[in-house]
């Protein structure tokens, strides 16, 4: 079986790649629609998509302090 840190950097990884496909839709979206103004939707994103990142960093960091499994 995998040990935790493996499973939490998975974790950690993974999240901060969706964080940061929600920051590519935002952008994409405001490239389509050719404004510089977040609208609409493209608020949630912005903020659940910059939420994710830094949760998903934060918890990179924290495997560090993981004690050592043996």
């Amino acid at each position: 079986m995998w040990k935790t840190k493996t499973r939490f950097r998975i974790v950690g990884v993974e999240v901060v790649g969706l964080g940061a496909y929600n920051l590519l839709i935002l952008l994409l979206q405001m490239w389509e629609s050719h404004a510089l103004s977040i609208t609409g939707f493209g608020w949630d994103y912005a903020v659940v998509g910059a939420t994710l990142v830094m949760v998903g960093l934060e918890l990179l960091a924290l495997i560090k302090k993981l004690p050592a499994e043996g």
